[in-house]
């Protein structure tokens, strides 16, 4: 029986470390939680990146939560950054059609295609500082050797799966970075994407707004932001979904204007990538249309020249809209790399989904009438419109009709669709202003100094100074975790009565509620000096006025004075840790570890017994 009872109390013991183990992780480790239950997987760790070692990509995946929930109804989110460094700012990446995470940030050093700076703006705004994240839509999960016959799915992704499905990953970015807002650009139908977000989340989770080259800015099929007020209240989306359905075109595919289906164009792309010097044929055998240069009137020396005129007149004819190779303003090799990589589906009810709700005035259509809510967006906004794509009028189609007057609009003289986002120059016209943007726009705070002395009883001062993001700005002071009641301006007066090691920090909050802190301030308070008492006067006899009378021999005794004795003031012994305070989450972990020590040493003396 005495055995039984010693068996239970070493079970209940061990159940008891278990738990409080279970207990203290979150202590240690609060994100851990989080991650686990938010679904995410991480499924790559830290890999570096071919020509920029200091940088690393880390990719998350996860079943997107929103129905539907197919086999394809997956999502994922790139990261790319410097793990070195405490970043500048966050910015998330909206791909445009056919684009992704995957394309936009990845190139593992075992790759064949070498990514820089000069023309991938992930990688620039990484190198200087930057958190960078992206996102692989659903498309991103399907075969790329599928039939459109197999594509029916595509049918049911729409505007309500794409915000879900962003918003998931944004929340995941904020987790991951800390950001309470961030950055969001949109590159193409992504400006869509971005804007559609902006108008639900904007108060939430965004410091700015980036458009690089939105589609619905322009000329090319699409409705324009200022559709807005002049909707017709006619468009039938139900009937433009049934004859999608009808018709089987439940999915767009990547540049079918070329008019090489089924080939498709991605895989013509990659194979004129890896035999640049082969016939205009593909697939091998095949001509390629058209068969004679219409700009020299031979044939095609080989696809590479091939390519190269249908990257200038991708869109049906029009010259320069997609690549402006010929003007020196795109490079064939690096267009036909990104769009190698491109995902070859794109779901087509997001297209006339948009079309819906830009005709209508509160359109009946659709859960969320997006347009009508972006004049409320109210956070900063640059948006860059490229010539040869956009209009060839020389101004800027975008209207500002967003709640903010911080508004930017770029225009790109000469530049072409692809240009804006990996051109020759686009390292210098759109990845460099677009950073100095977000620099102006981020909130930093720095003080004075990180560390001062002083003495007990003496006075110490700190200032801080803070810049970017809307004034007029507001001010906590800390001692330790401890907010310092009052404490609300630029300077900070410390008097400390006790000597020790004391930290301060101040949180800056922009007009958009935008909060950072500054690092930390130690000050080391030691102990005033002891002052020197004032030693004892010894006081000297009155001497005897010389007598005028005859000295008798009885000899004048000499008076001694003793000294009072001095008394010497203790001092006091300094103790380097007064004024330390423990955070609380440090002292509940501290008392956990104590607890799971002690119970296992009682666990371990039962058993022994």
């Amino acid at each position: 029986m005495l055995k039984i009872c010693k068996t239970q109390n070493v079970i209940i013991a061990i159940l008891l470390i278990i738990g409080l183990t279970v207990t203290a992780i979150p202590i240690f480790f609060p994100s851990t939680k989080a991650a686990i239950d938010s679904g995410w997987t991480l499924v790559t760790d830290g890999r570096a990146i071919k020509a920029y070692p200091n940088l690393s990509e880390y990719v998350w995946q996860k079943n997107a939560s929103l129905a539907p929930n197919g086999p394809y109804d997956k999502i994922a989110l790139h990261r790319l950054v410097n793990p070195g460094i405490t970043p500048k700012g966050v910015i998330f990446i909206n791909p445009g059609a056919w684009g992704s995470g995957e394309q936009l940030i990845s190139n593992p050093p075992e790759s064949n295609f070498t990514a820089n700076e000069n023309f991938s703006q992930p990688i620039y705004w990484a190198n200087r500082g930057f958190d960078v994240y992206s996102i692989d839509y659903r498309f991103h999960f399907v075969p790329s050797n599928a039939t459109t016959s197999q594509l029916s799915f595509m049918l049911n992704w729409g505007w309500d799966q794409w915000i879900s499905d962003t918003k998931e990953a944004v929340d995941k970015a904020k987790q991951l970075s800390g950001a309470n807002k961030i950055f969001m650009a949109g590159i193409s139908l992504g400006g869509d994407t971005t804007m559609n977000y902006a108008s639900i989340y904007w108060k939430t989770d965004l410091r700015g707004i980036i458009l690089l080259d939105p589609t619905f800015n322009g000329t090319q099929g699409n409705p324009i932001v200022t559709s807005l007020g002049k909707e017709t209240n006619t468009y039938n989306l139900t009937k433009a979904l049934a004859a999608l359905n009808q018709s089987g075109a439940w999915s767009f595919e990547a540049f079918s204007s070329w008019g090489v289906l089924p080939s498709g164009a991605v895989f013509i792309e990659k194979y004129a990538l890896e035999n640049p010097n082969a016939p205009a044929e593909y697939p091998p055998g095949t001509p390629l249309q058209p068969t004679i240069n219409p700009m020299t009137n031979q044939t095609w020396a080989n696809i590479t020249e091939w390519n190269t005129y249908k990257l200038y007149y991708v869109f049906k004819g029009q010259a320069g809209a997609y690549a402006n190779n010929f003007g020196g303003y795109s490079n064939t090799t690096l267009v036909a790399q990104k769009m190698s990589a491109a995902d070859r589906f794109w779901p087509y009810k997001l297209m006339v989904e948009g079309y819906a709700f830009r005709d209508w005035t509160n359109c009946p259509y659709v859960t969320y009438d997006f347009d009508d809510h972006y004049k409320e967006i109210n956070v900063p906004l640059l948006a860059y419109a490229s010539e040869l794509y956009q209009n060839r009028t020389g101004t800027l189609l975008f209207v500002n009709g967003i709640n903010n007057t911080d508004f930017t609009g770029i225009y790109l003289p000469k530049y072409s669709h692809s240009d804006v986002v990996m051109g020759t120059y686009s390292a210098r016209d759109v990845s460099e202003p677009t950073y100095q943007w977000m620099l102006n726009h981020t909130l930093t705070a720095s003080p004075s100094t990180t560390s001062a002395s002083t003495q007990t009883g003496q006075s110490a001062t700190f200032t801080l100074s803070a810049t970017g993001g809307p004034t007029p700005y507001t001010y906590q002071w800390y001692e330790g975790t401890t907010p310092l009641q009052g404490q609300i301006t630029p300077q900070l007066v410390v008097t400390k009565s006790l000597p020790g090691i004391y930290t301060y920090f101040a949180s800056v909050t922009d007009s958009m509620a935008i909060t950072t802190n500054t690092t930390a301030i130690t000050l080391t308070v030691s102990p005033a000096p002891t002052p020197t008492p004032t030693p004892a006067l010894t006081p000297t006899s009155t001497p005897t006025p010389k007598s005028t009378s005859t000295p008798t021999s009885v000899p004048t005794p000499t008076q001694t004075i003793t000294p009072e004795p001095t008394i010497t003031q203790p001092s006091h012994t300094s103790n380097p840790t007064a004024g330390f305070a423990l955070s609380g989450e440090a002292i509940i972990a501290i008392a956990v570890v104590a607890m799971i020590i002690v119970i296992a040493a009682i666990a371990i003396a039962i058993k022994r017994k």
